[in-house]
């Protein structure tokens, strides 16, 4: 028995292993990206790995987070812990432009596990990050696809130039 539950645990380290290489060819790929700077609207699909997480009934995005493979999201433990709800009640919107109006290519999924990082402390906010693993695996698309997560033991330079998205407000305000 013990010799089954080994190979079951390699088994499913290979297999997600091998999900995350085989995506190598699409993290980061943003085929409409129009690189907008200083804040403004975003075309569809210029971000694709950016979701929205929401409860049912309200009609705002309450996180944001990034798509890192077809079965897990990235965001703030922070936020993900404030919701104070069961885990299948949170939903996530993938290939959504505005959090104010439904995309003809976005989809949705519901969350069954959330994983806090085993040091995250919510009165500092330190190591405020967590693992929402979705109800089913998303297709990648044009207007859904993972970010590029660094490898172990990157180093990455000062300077270095990156991203930050958010829904921000209706109009800008």
């Amino acid at each position: 028995m013990r010799f089954n539950t080994v190979l079951c645990v390699a088994g499913v380290l290979l297999l997600n292993l091998a999900g995350s290489f085989c995506q190598l060819d699409v993290c980061g790929r943003a085929p409409f990206n129009t690189k907008i700077i200083g804040g403004g609207n975003a075309t569809a699909g210029s971000w694709p790995w950016h979701v929205g997480i929401t409860l049912p009934g309200i009609p705002i995005f309450l996180c944001d987070g990034s798509l890192i493979n077809k079965d897990w999201v990235l965001s703030s433990a922070t936020c993900i812990n404030k919701m104070h709800t069961s885990v299948d009640q949170i939903v996530i919107y993938l290939g959504r432009r505005s959090q104010f109006e439904p995309d003809p290519h976005q989809i949705n999924r519901t969350v069954i596990s959330i994983i806090n990082h085993p040091d995250y402390n919510p009165v500092t906010e330190d190591n405020n990050i967590a693992l929402a693993q979705l109800s089913s695996s998303v297709d990648f698309t044009d207007y859904i696809r993972p970010v590029c997560l660094a490898a172990a033991g990157s180093v990455l330079d000062e300077g270095l130039s990156s991203w930050a998205t958010g829904w921000g407000l209706k109009d800008g305000k």
